[in-house]
């Protein structure tokens, strides 16, 4: 056996079979983060999702730790700094639910120019009475973020027969039939906006009042990768003058809510919030279990 794997959030069952007969293995899904200090210094090897947190509380107990990985796409709720201070391998998987992403960010752009949501909520109350919404054909659509999902996004929604722009403050390329532009420019210029940002757990806000304030009259917003893409506080007063038409959102601040912009927020007929779904599908999850398993023991 190479070393001990604890995981620490539920995964498909295949990470645990491609590690098998290389590790020995604790299946720990539901571990408390008290538990997981008192046990960590005893495991090479941590996996986890979004659940559970490796702080420097956690590293700093991590006395044999060689790689912490991540099942997923990010690496926000690792202290990545002080595990590399610590020379701890940290490894994830990107490109494995990008399918999966595409698909709800597109749903959610549908839910939000046609208020699905509402309409369900009202129906289940047997309220019939018609939304009216709009088409999103000849609309733009502005990409926050035009890395790997950003551009599998607007090849995607080609079938809308939108006009696409993106920003993205790194050099990326962009193909022909997407226009570069400032992040000015797409805040003034979109009518909808799917965010799609990579950032760290101390990243300031993209998005806040000053850049808000930009924004086009009625906009519909879509976040399916970083709550912390905008300031909330802020973001409330434009839903509730319909500067945002809609808030279509995967992540958020706190899950759950605590704060009382986010508990107003969730009341709110032009807010629709999903628990994390993005990548909640059994074939994204098979994919992230497998690159998990490989990068561990690649990185091994």
């Amino acid at each position: 056996m190479y070393g001990k794997v604890l995981i620490c959030d539920p995964v498909d069952s295949v990470l645990r079979e491609k590690l098998s007969d290389k590790f020995e293995i604790d299946y720990n899904p539901e571990i408390s983060a008290q538990d997981l200090l008192n046990v960590i210094g005893n495991y090479d090897v941590v996996v986890v999702r979004s659940r559970t947190k490796i702080t420097r509380d956690v590293i700093s107990r991590a006395k044999k730790l060689k790689i912490i990985a991540r099942a997923g796409i990010g690496v926000d709720n690792i202290d990545t700094d002080y595990a590399e201070e610590k020379h701890i391998k940290v490894v994830y998987a990107p490109g494995s639910s990008t399918e999966s992403v595409v698909e709800i960010t597109l749903a959610m752009m549908v839910i939000g120019a046609r208020s699905l949501f509402k309409g369900i909520e009202n129906t289940k109350k047997n309220n019939f009475t018609k939304l009216k919404g709009i088409e999103l054909e000849g609309k733009t659509l502005g990409i926050l973020g035009f890395g790997r999902i950003g551009k599998a996004i607007v090849d995607a929604a080609k079938v809308f027969k939108m006009n696409f722009i993106a920003y993205d403050p790194m050099p990326v390329e962009y193909p022909e039939y997407v226009k570069k532009v400032s992040l000015e420019e797409l805040l003034q210029n979109s009518d909808v906006i799917s965010i799609n940002v990579t950032m760290r757990k101390d990243s300031p806000y993209i998005l806040n009042d000053p850049e808000l304030a930009k924004l086009k009259e009625g906009v519909i917003i879509v976040n399916t990768s970083r709550a912390r893409a905008i300031n909330g506080k802020d973001m409330l007063k434009y839903l509730k003058n319909g500067k945002i038409s809609a808030f279509v959102s995967d992540v958020f601040w706190n899950e759950p809510a605590k704060e009382d912009y986010e508990l107003e927020m969730l009341s709110m007929d032009n807010v629709m919030i999903t628990p994390h779904l993005g990548a909640q599908t059994k074939e994204a999850q098979k994919r992230i279990a497998i690159m998990t398993a490989d990068n561990i023991i690649n990185e091994w």
